[in-house]
């Protein structure tokens, strides 16, 4: 059957403006509502795929139901300026995908779209609807017999529900029919229709399952003997008999309408056309949505060069020289001419370790060449300390090169790593977005694309070409914007110590990891089973419907101060803590609920990661996703578990030294206050870090006005919050929940600090307002973090811009820091001459861990000791504790 999808242009733009955080183009326009509602639309385009396509917007002016109640939408507070700034942009996305906009002057979207589905279900061709809205107002539109649905946006975005009668009854406690009924007698705050005034949601549903529709309940109203009043108390009568114009009032208001004359639909008009992609590709490179441009499928006109910047089309030679026994030495004579070439690497496989062997695309301004096959003599291309080697996303080649046993000698240039530091407000770094930005083009890249005999370079070569041209251009801005230093000497000099890491990898105990899951999962049995004992009944623990359902409605725990969404009561940890103290099955399930992350996420997973050639686990370290600068890690995530948990710890033992070998593990003491101390000037906190004082404790003592041997651990505990609670902008509220003291001592507590550390206030204070006036906040290394929020009108993000350019700084230059020093061990322990008993394995937060022989393990915790302290000069020593051990879980 033919879909026909009609978009609810209103209610998406809403959602996607509160949904998303701020997000601005560089003239300054905010388009995260623009953005939200085109990430929909590809969604529907490429998932439902509608043969037809419509969108409707309500249009400025009053409409029928004004007439009817001139308080309809009074109380309403009204948007802010940012958001009605974007409905033209909408409108423009819409019109350049080729999709007719259906509105009526004194009718609302939703009279339109109800109008357009009766039509259509009149008419004779059959045709399945489908509005998308993220308004429940519409769910009275649903009718299975004539194939009408509601796309209904359940979180964020990205994800839909699709809602027949079936769905409506599930979710409404009754049917589509009834939603008018239910309105008419709860009534809508959000819109202000009144309903009869004391009837509440269980009531109104009560009514209508049990009399039906608002006619038959008023009908009924008049028969003292009707099963109204057999059913309901006198209390209900009562409100009923006292708001029945109201209630007819609020059934009229509620009521779409589906019988609008004169709104010109045909299907003829919907029917889902080619779009002209040039046009499109064009307004998302003004709206700088690189990262939807991989989702785009289809159109017309497709070129390779749209009208982009004029100063980036330089012409290349297209042509490909295939390098064989004939011709290299006359190509590398070539090559060896040029300073600067781009490379893409093509794995003969999908594991490097088991065969690493490759192919080579290599173009300088002035030619291309492939070599399928390489030796030694090629591979001297790499050992020239004189030329500048590009590529994006570098990494992974470097890691083969060594494989190769050749040390890359060029100066490196990655256009992934110089687009995270150049563009800090996106996260779109790959290389078609790339292309799209800085070039104004679409670029195909098929490097999956292989043929019979492999892959042809000609597929690869557009996306070669392109990474010469940015580079042209961010060797550039990275010169002018001054992240020069940033930009070599940590991002790319760290570069080839994490390609090293990860060819190094974790060596990991199966044996204990198998007696851990046999472990855990009787563990989760057990927990499960006195979960069902104290529910008594058995249900799926893992379901958060059933859950809720068991919590709250058969064992009836209290649900005051539970938060309530569109599907029930909360069961999120943060609100089951709540009822702690209530029942012991809450200890139960948040216990159940670890062990169940930790085996899916680690205990169960780990095993399958092991490389069959190496016997270890080798993640891989993302230097491009963090915004303040982090290094993250995935398959798998090693950064993520837990620390202070006995489990999470035992999930650590599990990662190994090798026989022969111990760990040694270098960790950052404190180096985040450390850090806030540099950065805020603070006297008083400077002097105690160089003073070798305890932090917290130095901290008590001058809030409470006593000597440091004074100092309890409850006051330490209180010290220490504070300390590390100021760094995320905690308030008293955040602090009282936190220790356990009154709201008013713990802003009683936050002034003293304030006082005692005054550098720190003033520090927090010039942060927020320079990133206010300069639109972003910086690390001491000069790595930017830009910040839309902290000019926001809407007071929640404001907040959360407030402590994102409050804690930035900070953990960025920690990460910075973190970086510098695994260079510099790096660098040292081959200064050395230790490079083959000691390797740099992993990295987590604060700390580096090395795997090494146990015959140098004192001297290589002396050099990264020494090292890490000694990497940067502050006004406070870093101070670097360092373990040594045979397994992870057990150095502290």
């Amino acid at each position: 059957m033919k879909k026909l999808v009609i978009i609810d242009g209103n209610a998406i733009v809403h959602r996607a403006y509160h949904a998303l955080p701020p997000m601005r183009v560089k003239d300054g326009t905010v388009v995260n509502a623009v953005y939200g509602f085109a990430s929909m639309l590809l969604k529907i385009i490429n998932d439902v795929k509608p043969e037809y396509l419509a969108v409707s917007f309500d249009v400025a002016g009053g409409t029928f139901r004004d007439d009817i109640f001139v308080d309809y939408k009074a109380t309403r507070v009204e948007a802010d300026q940012a958001l009605y700034d974007q409905f033209p942009l909408v409108y423009e996305l819409v019109d350049a995908f080729n999709i007719p906009i259906f509105t009526k002057k004194g009718f609302e979207a939703d009279d339109v779209m109800g109008t357009i589905a009766h039509h259509v279900k009149n008419g004779k061709t059959k045709i399945k609807t489908l509005i998308v809205t993220g308004d429940k107002d519409l769910l009275q539109l649903v009718d299975d017999k004539e194939n009408i649905e509601i796309y209904l946006l359940k979180k964020g975005m990205s994800e839909f529900e699709s809602c027949d009668e079936k769905t409506v009854f599930e979710k409404m406690g009754f049917a589509p029919n009834m939603v008018i009924s239910y309105k008419s007698l709860r009534g809508d705050a959000s819109d202000n229709i009144p309903g009869v005034k004391g009837i509440g949601d269980k009531t109104a549903v009560s009514l209508i399952s049990k009399i039906g529709n608002i006619d038959e309940i008023y009908k009924q109203l008049k028969n003292k003997k009707s099963k109204l009043y057999q059913e309901f108390s006198a209390s209900v009568i009562s409100k009923l008999e006292t708001d029945q114009t109201q209630a007819f009032m609020s059934k009229e208001l509620a009521t779409i309408k589906t019988d609008i004359e004169d709104i010109d639909f045909d299907l003829v008009k919907a029917e889902t056309k080619d779009f002209d992609r040039d046009k499109v590709v064009k307004l998302f490179q003004k709206f700088e949505f690189y990262s939807l441009l991989k989702r785009l499928e289809g159109g017309k006109n497709v070129t390779t060069e749209n009208s982009g910047n004029k100063k980036t089309k330089t012409k290349f030679s297209k042509k490909i020289i295939n390098v064989n026994k004939d011709n290299w030495k006359e190509v590398l004579a070539d090559i060896k001419k040029e300073r600067i070439f781009v490379v893409k690497e093509i794995m003969q496989g999908t594991d490097m370790f088991a065969d690493h062997d490759f192919s080579l695309l290599l173009s300088t301004y002035f030619g291309n060449y492939f070599f399928d096959k390489l030796d030694d003599k090629i591979f001297e291309i790499f050992t020239d300390s004189k030329k500048t080697l590009v590529g994006h996303d570098i990494k992974n080649l470097v890691k083969l090169l060594k494989l190769n046993n050749v040390e890359v000698k060029n100066r490196l240039f990655d256009t992934m790593i110089a687009s995270y530091i150049l563009n800090t407000s996106t996260r779109a770094h790959d290389l078609k977005s790339l292309a799209l930005r800085e070039l104004g083009r679409e670029i195909n890249l098929a490097e999956n694309q292989k043929s019979l005999f492999g892959v042809n370079p000609q597929d690869l070569l557009e996306g070669v070409l392109a990474i010469l041209e940015i580079y042209s251009l961010y060797n550039d801005k990275i010169i002018k914007e001054k992240y020069e230093d940033l930009y070599n000497n940590i991002e790319i000099a760290l570069l080839p110590v994490l390609a090293q890491m990860e060819l190094n990898g974790v060596f990991v105990d199966v044996d204990l990891l198998s007696d851990l899951s046999k472990q855990v999962t009787k563990e989760i049995a057990k927990l499960e089973k006195n979960i069902w004992k104290e529910s008594g009944e058995e249900f799926n623990v893992a379901s958060s419907t059933q859950l809720r359902d068991v919590l709250f409605e058969k064992m009836g725990l209290p649900t005051e101060g539970i938060k309530k969404g569109k599907t029930g009561y909360s069961t999120a940890a943060s609100e089951l803590e709540k009822l702690h103290d209530i029942h012991p099955i809450i200890d139960y399930i948040e216990n159940f609920r670890e062990l169940e992350k930790l085996r899916n996420t680690y205990i169960d997973v780990l095993p399958t990661l092991i490389n069959k050639t190496t016997g270890r686990i080798h993640t891989t370290y993302n230097q491009t996703i963090a915004s303040t600068g982090r290094l993250s890690s995935s398959e798998p995530n090693l950064q993520n578990i837990p620390i202070r948990t006995e489990l999470g710890k035992k999930v650590r033992e599990v990662f190994v030294a090798e026989k022969g070998h111990t760990l040694v593990a270098a960790d950052y003491s404190q180096i985040d206050l450390r850090v806030v101390a540099c950065l805020a000037k603070d006297e008083k906190m400077i002097d105690i870090f160089k003073s070798g004082q305890d932090i917290h404790t130095a901290t008590a003592a001058a809030i409470h006005g006593v000597k440091l041997e004074e100092v309890d651990k409850e006051m330490r505990r209180s010290a220490k919050e504070v300390n590390f609670g100021v760094l995320f902008g905690m308030g008293a509220f955040g602090l009282s929940s936190r220790t356990g003291i009154s709201r008013y001592e713990a802003q009683e507590f936050i002034d003293k600090y304030f006082n005692t550390f005054s550098g720190v206030k003033k520090y927090i204070e010039g942060v927020i307002e320079k990133g206010k006036k300069e639109g972003y906040v910086e690390t001491m290394f000069g790595r930017r973090r830009y910040i839309p929020e902290l000019i926001s009108n809407n007071f929640q993000l404001r907040s959360s811009g407030e402590r994102m350019a409050i804690s930035m700084p900070v953990q960025g230059t920690e990460a910075d820091i973190m970086k510098l020093a695994m260079i510099a061990v790096d660098k040292k322990i081959i200064e050395k001459g230790l490079s083959d008993k000691a390797k740099m394995i992993l990295q987590v937060h604060d700390e580096i861990v090395l795997e090494v022989e146990e015959s140098v393990k004192d001297e290589i915790a002396e050099i990264v000791k020494n090292e890490m302290q000694t990497v940067v000069k502050l006004e406070v020593p870093l101070d670097v504790e360092v373990s040594i051990g045979y397994c992870w879980g057990r150095l502290k």
